[in-house]
């Protein structure tokens, strides 16, 4: 009987020390690494400043942007749109400002580059879809002009 509680004993410990081991691999998981993405700067972008993105920007100044692909963007052409998030609407209520429509050239596959200017001060959005699918974008991101 002693025996059969000695091993109960050492069956439970050795499930908690299993547990402990196994439960942070489920807790903290790695992230996808992304696939795409839009860089915005106030000056024209190169390899000298590509990684001084900014997301804060003074209204009536042009803001460029860089939407970069690590696979090459199937479709002829993309859709940039832009939008002002109101902060004074309630339930979140968003102004489209732009969208345009662009051809991907065949020297530029992995990234399109351009910019535009934005005259009130405001939170915005910035995002590009495949003009084959505009349920999903491909890449946003948001900055601030003061």
């Amino acid at each position: 009987m002693q025996k059969l509680k000695n091993y109960k004993n050492s069956t439970k410990i050795i499930i908690a020390i299993f547990l402990i081991c196994l439960i942070p691999f489920f807790l903290t998981g790695c992230k996808k690494k992304e696939e795409t993405g839009i860089l915005f700067n106030s000056e024209p972008i190169t390899k000298e400043n590509v990684l001084h993105a900014s997301r804060s920007f003074e209204a009536g100044k042009r803001i460029y942007y860089l939407f970069y692909s690590h696979k090459k963007i199937d479709t002829e052409f993309i859709r940039v749109q832009l939008f002002k998030a109101e902060e004074k609407t309630p339930l979140g209520g968003y102004s489209i400002l732009m969208t345009n429509d662009y051809r991907v050239m065949k020297q530029n596959q992995y990234y399109y580059y351009n910019h535009f200017t934005v005259h009130q001060p405001g939170r915005y959005v910035l995002q590009v879809f495949s003009v084959n699918d505009i349920s999903k974008p491909l890449a946003w991101n948001y900055f601030y002009a003061y």
